[in-house]
C-alpha cells in the first residue's frame, strides 16, 4: 500500500522554486488538447515544473499523478496503476472503474472497457505520468496510443527523458499535442539569476551570465553551479565551473552516459573533439559511418545534443557534456585527442573553414600543421574581419616556435599585422623569404604565393599606390599559372587581388579600368564567401560613381557597403573607410551636414586601423569643405593648413592630391585670394596661364579634371575675367556626363548672367541648373555659392513661374527653405580642439557600455589606474566631468 501511495503522490517541491509563469501558463494551454509532452533529458527540472503546476492550478481542472519506473513495464501493473490513480482523483463514477480488476492477460478488450469508464468521469481530469520513458511494453504503449485516439475528458501529460513511440505525428497535425522541450525549459537570463540568488549565490552580472553560458540554462547546470559558488572564496573562482567539476562529473555521467551503450559512449567520446559536428566529420573522427543517424537518435533521446537549424546537418553537444567527454578522452586515450584534431584540422580546411581548422590545429599542438594552415589558405581570412579570432589562436604558438619554418614565420608576420606591427610583418616576411632557398620546389609554391600576397600587403602599408599596382598585377599573373592555381589558397587570394587592384587605379584617378577589377572581385568575393573584400569593393565603386557625378548610383552602392558593414560590427575595419567618405560626400552635396559630418568622423575613427592612410586627406578635405559650406572659413583654412603639414613628406595619390589642392583653391576664393586660387588651379591642370583655350577644351580629355575647371571659372569670374570664364563653362554645361558638375556650371553661368545684368539668360540658366539638380538632389551649390545671389534667382524665379508645378518648382522651394534656415551647418557639433588618441577612443567607446573599470581593464589588458588615466584625459578633451556627460557628448559628436 505504501507503493502504491508513493506512485501516486506528486513530488514534494524544493525550497527555493522558482514559479515560471511563462511555462506553467504553457501546461494551462496545453490542458485543451488531448496530450502535453513534456521532454527533456536529465536535469532539465521536468518534474519540478509539472509538479509545481500540479499544485498551483485552478482546482476547475484537478490532477492525478503517477509515477511509473522500469516494473511498471508489465501491463497488469501499469494499468492497475493508471485505473488507481485516475479513482483516487474522486472524478470517477462509483462503481465502474473503482471495482474494474486488471488480470492477465490484458488484451484489447481490457483497454476498450478502461476507455469507456475513463469516458464517464464526472469532470475533465489530467493525468500525469512521470517518467513515462521508463514504459518500452509495446502492450502498454498501443494501450496508450489507443486511448488517445478518443475525445476522452482526460488530459494526459507525460514526463519523460526521450519521446515514445505515441503516433505523435498524428496529435501534432491534428493540433492536439502541447510540446514543452529542453530549449523551453532552459532557463532564461532572469530566471538564472532569480534561481542563484534563492540558492545563496548574488554573482555580478557579467558572472552570472557566464554561468548561464556554461550551462545552456540546464537546471541542474545551476543548481550545480550555485552549490560550486556558495562560499565567498569559490565564487571568486565561477570561471573555473566546468563539466570537469566532481558534482557535474558524476551527475552527467550517472544520469547521461551510463545508461548508453559502450559504442554509443565511443562515439560521444570521439566526437566531442569538434565544437560542432556533422555526420562527414563524425565518420571521420569515429572510422565509421551512419553517423547521421547516430547524432538524429542522440536528439530524439534528449542525450544533452542539439541539432542546429532545420536541415539537421550541423550537431553541436551541451558546453559541460564537452567538458567531461574531452576530460575522458584524455584519461582513457591520451595519445588519440592530438590525432583527433589533426583530422578535424584538415577536414576543415578543405572545406574552406579556415578559422576552425586551425583551432584544431592549435588544440593538437602541431605548430607546423598550424603554419601550413595559415599559408595554404588561411592567411586572407586572418587579414579579414576574423582578425581578433585568429590573433588569439595564434598567441598560442610558443614563440620559439616561431622561428622554425618558413610557414611559421609567415604566422607570426600575420599575427604582427593584426597587431599593427609593421616592422615586425615586414621583418618575420624576409625570413620567410630567406628560408625558401633550403625549400624543394614543390614545397615552395605555396610560400612564393604567400609572400607575393605580402608584397602587396607591404605596399598598403607603406601606402605606395604605384607599388600598390604592381604588387596586385604580379600577384594576379601568379594566380593565372595553372599550377599555382590549384593551390587551396589560390582561390581566396584572386578576390583581394583584383579589389587592391582597383583601389590602386582609383586613386591613380584611371577609372574605368579601376572599375572592371572591382567588379570582377566582387564574383569571386561571393564565392569565396569574403565579405570584407565585397565591402572594400563597392566602396571604391561607390567611389567611381561619386567621381562620374551619378549621385544616387553612389549613394546606393555605398548603401549596400553600410548595411553589410553595421551587420557584421565592422563599423571601424580599415574597409569601411572609403563608404564613409562617399557617404560624407553625397550628404554635404544634398546639404545634409550633420550626417555628413557624422560620416566624417566614422571614417576618421575607421582610418586609426588603415596602415596607409591613403584616403585620410580626402576625408579631412571633406571636413574643410563641409566648413567652407557652413561660412566657417577659418577653422577650414586652419584644418588645410594642418593638413598641408602633415602632408609635407608624404607621397600622395593622384586622385587625393587633386581633391586636396582643388579644397586649398576653394579655401582661397573664400579668404577673396582669386589669384593664388587662379595659380593653383592652374598649376593642378599643367598647362600654361595663357592656354585659355587648353583648359577649355572639351570635358574628358582629362578625366576627372571638370571639378577643376569648374572652380577655376568661378576665380576668373571673380577676378572680373568673365570672357574666359565663359569659355570654360561652355563645354561643362553642353558636354560634362556628371551631373554635380553640370548643375554647378548653369548655376555659375547663372551668378555671371546676374552680375551682368542679364535677367532672362541668368533665369534661363537657373532654369537648366534646377532641372538637372533636382533629380540627384544636389543643393549644396545652391546654398553655399554667390553670397546670396542664388537666393535672390529662385525667389525671382518662383515669382515668374505660371500656375503650373513643376519638380524643378518644388526644388526650388525646398532649396529656399534650406537657404531661409541656414546655419543648419553652423549647428555641426565642434570637433576637438586636441583630438583623442587611438587608446583614449578605445577606452571611450567602453565607457558607452555597462562595464566596471575593472571589466575594461581586463578586456584590453592593462590596469584599472590605466583605464582611469585615459578616463580622464577623454573628460578633459571632451569639456565634461562625469562618464555620462562624455558619453553623451561623443554621442553628439559622432565619436561613438
Amino acid at each position: 500500500m505504501s507503493l502504491l501511495i508513493s506512485k501516486l503522490a506528486a513530488p514534494q517541491l524544493p525550497s527555493g522554486l522558482v514559479v515560471r509563469s511563462r511555462l506553467v501558463d504553457r501546461l494551462e494551454a496545453g490542458t485543451s488538447g488531448r496530450l502535453t509532452l513534456v521532454s527533456a533529458g536529465a536535469g532539465w527540472g521536468k518534474t519540478i515544473l509539472v509538479a509545481g503546476w500540479a499544485t498551483t492550478r485552478s482546482a476547475a481542472l484537478p490532477v492525478a499523478w503517477l509515477s511509473l519506473d522500469s516494473f511498471d513495464n508489465d501491463p497488469v501493473l501499469f494499468w492497475s496503476y493508471l485505473v488507481a490513480a485516475v479513482h483516487g482523483s474522486g472524478e470517477a463514477p462509483g462503481g465502474g472503474l473503482g471495482s474494474l480488476m486488471i488480470r492477465p492477460p490484458v488484451g484489447q478488450d481490457v483497454v476498450r472497457r478502461i476507455i469507456l469508464e475513463l469516458s464517464q468521469l464526472r469532470r475533465p481530469l489530467a493525468l500525469v505520468l512521470d517518467d513515462f520513458g521508463e514504459i518500452h511494453n509495446p502492450e502498454v504503449l498501443n494501450g496508450i496510443t489507443e486511448m488517445l485516439r478518443h475525445p476522452l475528458p482526460l488530459h494526459l501529460v507525460i514526463v519523460t527523458r526521450s519521446d515514445p513511440s505515441l503516433h505523435l505525428h498524428r496529435l501534432r497535425v491534428d493540433g492536439a499535442l502541447a510540446e514543452v522541450r529542453a530549449k523551453d525549459l532552459a532557463f532564461t537570463e532572469a530566471e538564472s539569476g532569480e534561481l542563484l540568488v534563492r540558492s545563496g549565490v548574488d554573482l555580478p552580472t557579467a558572472l552570472s551570465s557566464r554561468i548561464l553560458d556554461r550551462t545552456d540554462g540546464w537546471a541542474a547546470g545551476l543548481r550545480l553551479a550555485a552549490m560550486f559558488a556558495a562560499t565567498t572564496t569559490q565564487i571568486d573562482r565561477i570561471e573555473e565551473f566546468t563539466g570537469t567539476d566532481a558534482g557535474v562529473a558524476e551527475y552527467l555521467f550517472d544520469e547521461v552516459l551510463a545508461a548508453l551503450p559502450a559504442e554509443r559512449r565511443r562515439f560521444l567520446l570521439r566526437t566531442s573533439t569538434a565544437d560542432r559536428i556533422c555526420a562527414d566529420l563524425a565518420d571521420l573522427l569515429t572510422d565509421r559511418s551512419g553517423s547521421q543517424g547516430e547524432l538524429e537518435s542522440l536528439v530524439q533521446s534528449n542525450a544533452f545534443v542539439v541539432a542546429l537549424g532545420t536541415d539537421h546537418r550541423w550537431f553541436r553537444y551541451h558546453p559541460l557534456l564537452v567538458d567531461l567527454l574531452r576530460h575522458r578522452l584524455l584519461l582513457d586515450e591520451p595519445d588519440l585527442a592530438p590525432e583527433l584534431h589533426r583530422r578535424a584540422a584538415r577536414w576543415f580546411a578543405g572545406r574552406g573553414e579556415a578559422i576552425e581548422a586551425v583551432r584544431h590545429a592549435v588544440r593538437a599542438q602541431d605548430w607546423q600543421l598550424v603554419g601550413e594552415l595559415m599559408v595554404n589558405g588561411a592567411a586572407m581570412r586572418a587579414l579579414s574581419a576574423e582578425r581578433q579570432a585568429f590573433a588569439a589562436l595564434l598567441a598560442e604558438i610558443p614563440a620559439v616556435e616561431l622561428y622554425s619554418s618558413a610557414e611559421l614565420r609567415a604566422s607570426a608576420a600575420i599575427a604582427c599585422f593584426i597587431a599593427h606591427d609593421y616592422a615586425g610583418f615586414s621583418n618575420h616576411v624576409a625570413h620567410a623569404r630567406g628560408m625558401l632557398n633550403e625549400r624543394g620546389e614543390e614545397s615552395r609554391r605555396s610560400l612564393e604565393l604567400f609572400l607575393c600576397v605580402t608584397d602587396l600587403v607591404l605596399s598598403r602599408v607603406q601606402g605606395s599606390v604605384p607599388d600598390l599596382i604592381v604588387a596586385a598585377r604580379q600577384l594576379l599573373r601568379r594566380l593565372s599559372d595553372p599550377e599555382l592555381a590549384r593551390l587551396p589558397a589560390a582561390p581566396t587570394y584572386e578576390a583581394p587581388a583584383l579589389s587592391n587592384l582597383g583601389v590602386g587605379l582609383v586613386w591613380s584617378a584611371h577609372t574605368d579600368q579601376a572599375e572592371q577589377a572591382l567588379r570582377e572581385s566582387m564574383g569571386l568575393a561571393t564565392a569565396t564567401r569574403t565579405d570584407l573584400t565585397m565591402v572594400n569593393s563597392l566602396g571604391y565603386l561607390a567611389l567611381i560613381e561619386w567621381e562620374r557625378g551619378d549621385v544616387q548610383a553612389a549613394h546606393d552602392v555605398a548603401a549596400q557597403a553600410l548595411e553589410i558593414i553595421e551587420q557584421r560590427g565592422w563599423t571601424e575595419h580599415a574597409q569601411a573607410i572609403v563608404v564613409y567618405l562617399v557617404l560624407a560626400r553625397i550628404e554635404l552635396e544634398r546639404n545634409h551636414s550633420e550626417t555628413a559630418q557624422i560620416f566624417i568622423h566614422a571614417g576618421l575613427a575607421a582610418e586609426r586601423n588603415d596602415p596607409d592612410r591613403t584616403p585620410y586627406p580626402a576625408l579631412r578635405a571633406t571636413e574643410a569643405r563641409l566648413w567652407l559650406a557652413a561660412g566657417k572659413v577659418n577653422r577650414a583654412e586652419n584644418l588645410m593648413v594642418s593638413l598641408g603639414s602633415e602632408l609635407k613628406d608624404r607621397a600622395i595619390a593622384p586622385l587625393v592630391g587633386r581633391w586636396v589642392a582643388l579644397v586649398q583653391a576653394e579655401v582661397d576664393l573664400a579668404r577673396g585670394r582669386q589669384d593664388a586660387a587662379v595659380s593653383r588651379l592652374r598649376s593642378l591642370l599643367a598647362v600654361p596661364a595663357a592656354a585659355d583655350d587648353a583648359i577649355a577644351q572639351a570635358p574628358g580629355g582629362s578625366a576627372g579634371l571638370d571639378e577643376v575647371r569648374l572652380c577655376l571659372a568661378r576665380a576668373e569670374q571673380a577676378l572680373g575675367n568673365l570672357t574666359v570664364a565663359e569659355d570654360i563653362l561652355s563645354p561643362l554645361r553642353d558636354q560634362c556626363p556628371n551631373a554635380i558638375i553640370k548643375a554647378r556650371a548653369w548655376l555659375v553661368t547663372a551668378l555671371l548672367a546676374d552680375s551682368q545684368r542679364e535677367d532672362h539668360r541668368a533665369l534661363a540658366a537657373i532654369d537648366q541648373a534646377l532641372s538637372i539638380a533636382e533629380p540627384e538632389d544636389i543643393r549644396r551649390p545652391f546654398v553655399a555659392l554667390g553670397n546670396g545671389r542664388p537666393e535672390a534667382l529662385l525667389r525671382h524665379r518662383l515669382q515668374l513661374w505660371d500656375g503650373a508645378e513643376p519638380a524643378a518648382r518644388r526644388f526650388a522651394d525646398a532649396l529656399l527653405e534650406d537657404i531661409g534656415s541656414a546655419d543648419r551647418i553652423a549647428a555641426v557639433p565642434t570637433p576637438l580642439d586636441e583630438p583623442l588618441t587611438d587608446r583614449e577612443h578605445i577606452v571611450l567607446s567602453h565607457l558607452a557600455t555597462l562595464e566596471t573599470n575593472d571589466e575594461i581593464a581586463a578586456e584590453l589588458f592593462v590596469s584599472v589606474n590605466t583605464v582611469k588615466a585615459h578616463a580622464r584625459g577623454v573628460y578633459r578633451k571632451l569639456a565634461v566631468h562625469s562618464r555620462r556627460e562624455a558619453v553623451r557628448r561623443a554621442r553628439e559628436l559622432g565619436l561613438i
